[in-house]
């Protein structure tokens, strides 16, 4: 009775490690593992309500490489600029867009390509390498309105939510901004700054004062100082309604990162202290792909041949009705592995088997 339970048992554990070596073998490579030598391409929609508007120049820039396990790493002259690709929800990522998009426009960054949009308001860039991509794009002019791109962060590859593969042909809607201009009108604009600190406990780090430049059409237009006796703001009036406005931070603090974001006319410029030692130059992906509780309608949009009925949301955020961003495809789930998962439910599976063997044995034996 007792060689047979101890059989049994060892019956369990065979069937358990055989099933935990046959999810090693399966699923697990698929999900950790991309072709950084494999050539993916972008397509790039801007319209509105299923027409597209052509003749629109877009740029896309590699801001970061990605390696074989998804981790990411700021590349050429992205790398020099204070910023982080940690712990990144959707707001971030439209923040990391925007910033990086005013340092490239202020510095004459060469992109690494550029195309403009055809009769049906696509832009297409082939033979791109694997890796994390800045798509910018020209203002747009139509019966009194004027369509202003938001700049976006694309990953290629992309996850493919179908089968846990990998998307190397990627394609987005962006989203724009749209301000009515009547005839004659003259319409000027208020912009603001916000400077906000993330140092909790570390406030006597913080420089006095900090330099921020106003952009116009990429070209620093004013300079002001920030500091504590302005409450670390400043707000510009009767700026030209027909450019497009950015704010950089002309100098970061050594141990700060910057991160600008918009909100309606006011820039929130953030400074976050680095962790004491620097933090990883080498960060994995991001904790959260860009997303949107209200994403636009895959019918506000032609289909592409390569969007699948019912796109998944990448790079969704609020800001004006009828205008938004996504793409088929997510970009990795990062900070968490992905081989583990499959590794755990073996294991799971095991602990169970084991267990029910346990139990049997012991009604058995009682």
């Amino acid at each position: 009775m007792k060689r047979r339970g101890i059989g049994r048992r060892l019956t369990a554990w065979l069937t358990a490690a055989v099933l935990a070596l046959s999810c090693f073998g399966g699923s697990a490579l698929a999900y950790e593992t991309i072709d950084t030598d494999r050539k993916g391409s972008l397509t790039v929609y801007f319209g509105q309500d299923g027409s597209g508007f052509s003749g629109v120049g877009f740029s896309v820039y590699q801001i970061a490489e990605v390696s074989r396990d998804a981790r990411f790493s700021l590349t050429g002259a992205f790398a020099e600029y204070p910023v982080s690709l940690e712990g990144l929800d959707s707001s971030g990522w439209r923040a990391l867009a925007q910033t990086l998009a005013a340092y490239a426009a202020r510095d004459g960054l060469e992109p690494m390509e550029t195309a403009q949009t055809g009769e049906d308001g696509r832009a297409r860039f082939a033979g791109l390498a694997a890796g994390l991509y800045l798509i910018t794009g020209e203002r747009f002019q139509q019966d009194h309105y004027t369509y202003t791109p938001e700049p976006f962060v694309v990953s290629l590859p992309s996850q493919d939510p179908e089968n846990s593969g990998w998307l190397y042909d990627v394609a987005s809607a962006c989203k724009y901004e749209s301000q009515y201009h009547p005839p004659g009108s003259g319409d000027t604009v208020t912009r603001k700054v916000l400077k906000v600190w993330r140092d909790d406990g570390r406030e006597h780090l913080r420089p006095e004062a900090i330099t921020v430049q106003l952009l116009q059409d990429g070209a620093v237009y004013d300079t002001v100082t920030l500091n504590a006796e302005n409450n670390w703001r400043h707000t510009w009036t009767e700026l030209d309604g027909d450019s497009s406005w950015q704010v950089a931070e002309a100098e970061t603090p050594a141990g700060y990162r910057v991160s600008v974001s918009r909100e309606g006319i006011t820039f929130v410029m953030t400074n976050t202290r680095r962790p004491e030692g620097g933090g990883s130059d080498n960060p994995p992906p991001p904790d959260n792909p860009p997303s949107s509780d209200n994403p636009p309608s895959p019918e506000d949009f032609p289909p592409l041949d390569e969007i699948p009925e019912e796109p998944v949301p990448q790079g969704l955020w609020p800001w004006s009705p009828g205008a938004g961003t996504w793409q088929t495809g997510t970009l990795p789930q990062t900070g968490v592995l992905w081989w583990p998962v499959p590794i755990l439910m073996c294991a799971g599976l095991a602990l169970l088997l084991i267990g029910w063997g346990k139990r049997r044995q012991d009604r058995e034996d009682g």
